[in-house]
């Protein structure tokens, strides 16, 4: 006899079976749900007095026009290097991720997303800065199309003596947000009229553009315009974020009987004014042969910036490379191995390796100090304000300079041992409305061909790596720039930079408090907890038909 055990006459039957189909349909579908909110899934509810964890409608107003960007292929990504549940894990992490997260819910044009580079650290190396730099886990990536910043996370943070204190992210995220889709482009200027090297548009093909053409592909590659400025006509434009004055061959014009001129501003008062303003750069290079008082008002700026020049012929005959004139002149620079160095936190990850590539100093004399033994002092005039001159690169102990001899040629010893290649001074100010300090660099070398194509272009040494790096670092509008924060401020080639954004606003109510739970975590469920669930559950149903299935065959056949 055959038996249908599904076959059921009575309405009230099919109705059951429908429920029983229906039902394991739903778990089903509540299975996928589960395990996509496993995956994807979290919620946060903010507790703290401060409503740290909201975004503001002071920031919202502030990134109103990332939804008005008009290139509709890009949008805004923010990237944290971390799983979700690491960045929730820590308090230096989790404000700015979860603040990320609830700008991504105002904004069509912005993404949050997380990269465990940890894992996977092929997913950021488009970030890198050299083919040596890393992107750490706790770093946060700001990007719009191939423009981009890295910064750590702790840049998010005010601290005081190592503690945690205020917290500035809404400021700092703002900021690097304009920063990367800045439409106008901040300036690089080659200063003229003074004999200088310097790359001309109108005339690329000429001997003094080649000369310069790989100085031009660096900066135009870091984001900026190159333009030229003649600095006893004009005034230094407010987009330049660095003026370039390579080996000039006659002298600023600073005229003394005119300074009781009221609108008159000498060559190098232009300088020091665009340098005081805060977040100027200018990057010099200097002929050491050039004789004694031909530069005597450049020089005089230069002292007062912390520079002093030899007019001296470096060589070293077991640290440079071979020439045909055999002078061993042309430097390998010895990288500074002080982590706590101005120039480790540029070129570091060079610095420690065991066979560091070479950074060569052709034709070069040497630099020093003219502070003083201290290398800092106070500026003149201020009391929040000084400069800190950092030794760049060095000479090895053998190394010995020449002075120019009687005779002609470099023959008379002027010393020997470690010399200063290269130098840069930092202005360092204090704002005491903002609380914040502002940058100004001023770097210096004493070669006339440091910046030229013959070393820029050579793919072996480490030239135009290690100058792209220290550019981005000087140009910077911004404290990552900083001495302290040193390797932090290595960023993108194609670094658009932009102004800082402040408004006074937005960091009067960011005090951290400590003591205050922080937040409420909820993290959805994992895959294998929202499987068990899942089968917790159809455990029910499944049971039930059982016991139907038990009460049909009993009534049948018992």
């Amino acid at each position: 006899m055959k038996i249908n055990l599904l076959k059921n006459r009575s309405a009230r039957g099919r109705i059951i079976a429908l429920a029983t189909v229906l039902g394991i349909i739903a778990l089903f579908l509540l299975n996928i749900l589960m395990k996509h909110v496993g995956l994807y899934g979290s919620v946060y509810v903010d507790m703290t007095p401060e409503g740290l964890y909201t975004v503001s409608e002071l920031m919202r107003e502030e990134c109103s026009f990332i939804d008005e960007l008009d290139d509709g292929e890009k949008e805004v990504k923010i990237t944290f290097c971390s799983d979700p549940d690491t960045l929730t894990a820590s308090e230096i992490t989790r404000v700015p991720y979860l603040m990320a997260l609830k700008l991504d819910s105002y904004f069509e044009n912005l993404t949050v997303e997380t990269v465990n580079v940890t894992y996977n650290p092929t997913a950021v190396a488009e970030y890198k800065t050299t083919s040596l730099s890393t992107v750490r886990p706790s770093d946060v990536i700001i990007s719009y199309g191939d423009k981009y910043r890295v910064v750590n996370a702790t840049g998010f943070w005010r601290t005081v003596s190592g503690e945690l204190y205020a917290y500035a992210g809404e400021y700092r995220l703002a900021s690097l947000i304009i920063s990367v889709t800045a439409v106008e482009k901040p300036s690089a200027y080659f200063v003229t009229n003074h004999g200088e090297t310097y790359y001309d548009e109108a005339k690329k093909d000429s001997e003094m553009s080649l000369k310069t053409a790989y100085l031009y592909d660096l900066l135009t590659e870091s984001g900026m315009e190159v333009k030229t400025l003649d600095l006893e006509q004009d005034e230094i434009p407010e987009d330049c974020v660095l003026l370039i004055i390579n080996n000039p061959r006659s002298d600023f014009i600073c005229d003394p009987e005119r300074f009781d001129e009221y609108a008159y501003v000498s060559e190098t008062e232009k300088l020091d004014r665009y340098l005081a303003k805060g977040n100027g750069s200018v990057m010099i290079t200097r002929d050491y042969a050039i004789e004694n008082g031909t530069l005597k008002n450049f020089d005089e700026f230069l002292y007062e910036w912390g520079f002093s020049f030899s007019t001296s012929l470096v060589s070293d005959e077991e640290n440079s490379l071979a020439n045909e004139e055999g002078t061993y002149t042309d430097l390998i620079g010895v990288y500074d191995t002080n982590e706590n160095s101005y120039g480790y936190a540029i070129y570091g990850e060079y610095a420690s390796l065991s066979s560091a590539p070479l950074m060569v100093f052709p034709n070069t004399g040497y630099v020093e100090c003219s502070f003083g033994d201290k290398w800092s002092g106070p500026e003149a005039g201020t009391y929040s304000t000084s400069r800190n001159y950092a030794p760049f690169f060095y000479t090895s102990p053998n190394a010995s300079a020449h002075e120019l001899g009687k005779e002609g040629g470099y023959t008379d010893l002027d010393r020997r041992g470690v010399m200063h290649l290269a130098a840069v001074t930092t202005r360092l100010e204090l704002d005491s409305y903002t609380g914040t300090d502002k940058y100004s660099y001023v770097f210096c070398a004493n070669s006339p061909d440091f910046l030229s194509s013959e070393v820029l272009g050579e793919a072996s040494f480490a030239n135009y790596d290690i100058l792209s790096t220290l550019i981005v670092n000087m140009v910077r509008t911004e404290d990552y720039a900083s001495i302290e924060l040193g390797g932090l401020s290595q960023n993108s080639k194609n670094n658009m930079f932009g102004k800082v954004l402040w408004r006074p606003e937005m960091s009067q109510t960011d005090v951290f408090v400590q003591a205050t739970p922080p937040i409420l975590v909820w993290h959805g469920l994992s895959a294998g907890d929202a499987i068990g669930i899942t089968v917790g559950l159809m455990a029910i149903p499944v049971a039930v038909i059982a016991a139907a299935i038990y009460v049909r065959l009993r009534r049948r056949f018992l």
